[in-house]
């Protein structure tokens, strides 16, 4: 594709905008649920548009996915934190959940989903980063892309990061997987 043919240009960038948009909205309210993360994503694509024929077609979700968190790591500089968490933030929180996810009838499933996305938002930026772009199907090339890593590390980061829910939610058993994968 070159800039000379701006239909296909067009046509391309409408693709893929429909196709990926709901997980990389997803992915940013995951990262940061206390900012705007709309706006992050929103301002994200605008600029994949202005630099769509610079963006190799294999790296562009990678592309997204780092200006995305380049946008909300701008944001948190110049948020002004709470020293205490207020009722509003509480309620930004829950609001971004139910974006996230539809309210389970069963209270002690969403307590758990809730407990979860809470304990993902604690983790460090990397193993956060690695283990929600796994969530959403990133691959191992992608993912070490995005945080300018080798694919080991990805790994590495996703274990570390399923082991720290585990162990913060309390659900240590659902963590086994691999070599045991399906036994019990």
């Amino acid at each position: 594709m070159t800039p000379e043919d701006p239909d296909d240009h067009a046509a391309a960038f409408t693709d893929f905008y429909h196709r990926e948009r709901t997980r990389l909205f997803r992915f940013a309210a995951v990262m940061s649920p206390h900012l705007d993360h709309e706006s992050a994503v929103q301002e994200a694509f605008v600029s994949a548009w202005r630099n769509w024929p610079l963006i190799a077609a294999a790296s562009r979700r990678a592309w997204l996915v780092r200006v995305i968190r380049n946008l909300l790591v701008d944001q948190a500089r110049r948020w002004e934190r709470p020293g205490e968490v207020t009722d509003e933030l509480v309620a930004r929180r829950r609001s971004t959940y139910q974006v996230l996810v539809p309210r389970h009838r069963d209270p002690e499933a969403w307590h758990e989903l809730t407990s979860t996305l809470t304990a993902v938002a604690g983790l460090p930026d990397q193993l956060r980063t690695a283990l929600v772009l796994r969530f959403w199907d990133f691959g191992d090339d992608e993912i070490a892309e995005v945080l300018g890593c080798r694919r080991a590390s990805v790994r590495r980061y996703v274990s570390e990061a399923r082991s720290q829910i585990s162990k913060q939610v309390g659900n240590e058993e659902r963590r086994v997987r691999g070599r045991g994968k399906g036994t019990r």
